[in-house]
Order: C-alpha cells, then structure tokens, then sequence
C-alpha cells in the first residue's frame, strides 16, 4: 500500500508540476476481466475495465491482434490503437487502450492455449460483431420481429432499409474521413472490422499508413478500401438475403462501385455517397428537378438531350401509355391531368412530369402527402429510370 501510495503522491507532483499548454500528464491504472473458452480460438472476448477500486466495470470488447508481416502481436495493437484514435470520426468506434492480457497459471489449465501464452487485444466499449449479428440473422436465431431496427434488409416494397441506407452511406464518408487523416484501413473486406455499437454500424482497427506511398499509391490504396467495402456488403447482403438477393436496385449500386473506381477518388467517393439507392426519399424525388434544370440549362442541355437518346432509356419511351396511367395512384394521376396536355411520350416529358410530381407534392404535403409513398410510386412506375439519369447526367 505504501508502494501505491507512493507513486500517486509523485503522479499528483508531476501533474501539479505541468506546465505545458501541449502536454498530459496523469496516472492511468485500471484492472480488466474477461471471459474466454480454451477449447477454441476467439476473435474477440467480452470482459470490463475498472478504474477505481469501487468503481463501477465498463463492459468492453478486447479485439485480438495477431503478428503479421514481421510485425509482432504487441507492436502491432499498439499501432492500431493509436491509428484508430486518430481518426476521430463518427463512424470510427475508438478504443479504451492496447493491452496483453494472460492467464496466470493453474495446473489444469493447458498449456498451450493462446491465453495462456497470453493475447495481444485492443480494448473497445462493448460492441455486437457485424459477423456475429449476420450468423444469427441466416440461422434464424434473429428474425424480423426482434430487429426491427435492421431487418427486413430488403423492405417488402424492394427497399433498401433506411438503417442500411443511412449507414451504407455513413460508412462511405467515414471512410473519406480515415483517408483525410492520412490513414487507410486495409481489411473492409473483413466482416470483423464491423461492429454495431448504440444502434450505429460502425468501424474498428484502423491500420494502414498513407504517409510513405506516392500519389497513385495512395490514391490506389483509398479506392481498394472502398471496393473491399463494395466486397463486405455483397456477402453480408447475400448471407442475409438468399434467394431473394437478385434485387435489381441493390445490384445496381454494386455495380455502380466497380464504375466508380475507374474516377478519380474525390469524384468516386462523392458519386458513391450521393447514389440514390442510399437516398431519402425526400432527396431521391428532388433529384428529378435538378436533373430537368440541366435539360433547362444552355451549357448543359445538349449533353441532357444526348443521354436521353441512348438506347438505355429506350424502354421509358412511351412513358404515358394507358397501361401506365391506369397503374397510378390517385396523388400521382391527379398530378399528371394538371398537366397532361404538356407530355408528349418523350423521356424528357417523363422527366418533366416527375419534376413536376415533386413540386406538386411540396404545394400539398401539408395535407398529409407521404413523399415515401410518392417515391414508392415512381419506382414502381418506372423502376431504374432515376439511376440511369445519375449514371448518364449526374456528371454533366
């Protein structure tokens, strides 16, 4: 006891002592616990932190980090921990600390167990593992009913789940974020560097250093993040999906990530985070006024007027038929006899009309107007077109 009080006695004089507007000084001593079962290996390990004798445990996850490419498990944790709490973003889970932890030793305890041999570990707020989460959901043990936050995935009305779409996208910036701060990831390809923490899907282990690599390195090693990302939500989607993973909209957006890599990063990025599968539907239906302006526009319209005459939009041609009006909702028909004389068959009328179904919702939303099924409608009505207007206008 007198040891320990000994050392808070020179902690306390070296804090008073400081200084040093740049400079921390303070004792930091806390005692962990975990739980572990050494019939397998495990990639992480529930447990608590405790900071004062009393005080009360904070449940955290301890990550384990092995030795790779020369570099020991030890070095290793310590250089992930620091690169991750340096990163500072939102989406970016940040660690407690680094730590070894080892059992000590009890005769019929094995000897070769790894935490006999003790771990390295990087020690996170408790989390649920994204691959934990995923098993259960293709196992049954998950269903709908007891995640309402994150299933159904896919939405009965072919829908990406706003909690997926709001995180997909979050996670696209985030990742710009890691890469401002001269940093890269490495493993997005991995469902183990995904983690739900306070119902935010959310980023762990950041490794890799951008400081030493050329421009074209880095700019290769930023956008091989983003595909790895592309990668992890393929096969989580699948896993959870099944047969019902060909999903045209969902595709279209994958897809959209193996075009985006031949752009330069800033515009890759942008282009990724803006797609309108990760949309509102508020920001989906505004996308066709911004895109008529274009038409609008002199410095623009020819272009417009060119991509509109590619054979991918062949198929909206003829938008108008009696087939399609007499599969309109009332809000959306009532919107088109305001003016029908106006719409010819042409795709830029069907562009037209559904900037003009967005403005009459804005005049009528105070009447109870749901934008989502506004948006609803269109998709089922003329399901892709918004897509293949930002694939061929979005850059103009």
């Amino acid at each position: 006891m007198e040891d320990q009080t000994e050392f808070f006695n020179f902690a306390k004089d070296e804090y008073d002592r400081n200084d040093s507007h740049d400079k921390v000084i303070g004792p930091r001593v806390c005692s962990y616990s975990l739980s572990f079962d050494y019939n397998k290996s495990e990639e992480w390990y529930k447990g608590s932190l405790s900071f004062k004798r009393d005080g009360k445990p904070i449940p955290v996850t301890f990550v384990k980090v092995d030795g790779v490419d020369g570099i020991d498990a030890a070095s290793r944790a310590e250089l992930i921990f620091h690169r991750t709490c340096e990163v500072g973003a939102d989406v970016v889970l940040r660690p407690h600390k680094d730590l070894f932890i080892k059992q000590k030793y009890f005769p019929k305890l094995p000897d070769h167990i790894e935490i006999r041999k003790g771990v390295s570990c990087v020690c996170y707020d408790r989390f649920e593992p994204l691959k934990d989460w995923a098993y259960k959901v293709q196992s049954k043990e998950i269903v709908p009913y007891d995640d309402q936050l994150k299933l159904p995935l896919r939405t009965p009305d072919d829908r990406l789940q706003d909690f997926w779409r709001t995180s997909i996208g979050d996670l696209i910036r985030g990742v710009r974020s890691i890469h401002a701060k001269g940093l890269f990831h490495g493993g997005l390809h991995k469902q183990s560097s995904f983690v739900f923490f306070h119902d935010k899907l959310k980023v762990i282990n950041v490794e890799g250093s951008l400081a030493d690599l050329s421009l074209s390195e880095q700019d290769e090693k930023k956008k091989k993040d983003l595909m790895q990302l592309r990668m992890m939500l393929d096969v989580v989607f699948k896993k959870i999906l099944g047969s019902k993973y060909s999903w045209k909209e969902c595709s279209s957006v994958l897809k959209f990530f193996d075009n985006a890599e031949c752009l330069d990063y800033p515009d890759c990025v942008e282009k990724l985070a803006s797609h309108p599968f990760l949309l509102s539907s508020e920001e989906r239906m505004g996308m066709f006024a911004r895109y008529r302006r274009k038409w609008g526009t002199v410095a623009t319209h020819t272009a417009v007027k060119k991509a509109l005459q590619l054979s991918d939009f062949d198929r909206f041609k003829s938008w108008n038929s009696t087939e399609v009006l007499g599969s309109m909702d009332k809000f959306i028909k009532k919107s088109y006899d305001s003016h029908y004389r106006n719409y010819s068959g042409e795709v830029v009328d069907l562009l037209s009309f559904l900037r003009n179904l967005n403005n009459h919702y804005h005049q009528l939303k105070a009447f109870s107007v749901n934008v989502v099924d506004v948006d609803r409608g269109v998709q089922k009505l003329f399901p892709g077109f918004l897509e293949l207007l930002y694939q061929h206008l979005e850059k103009l």
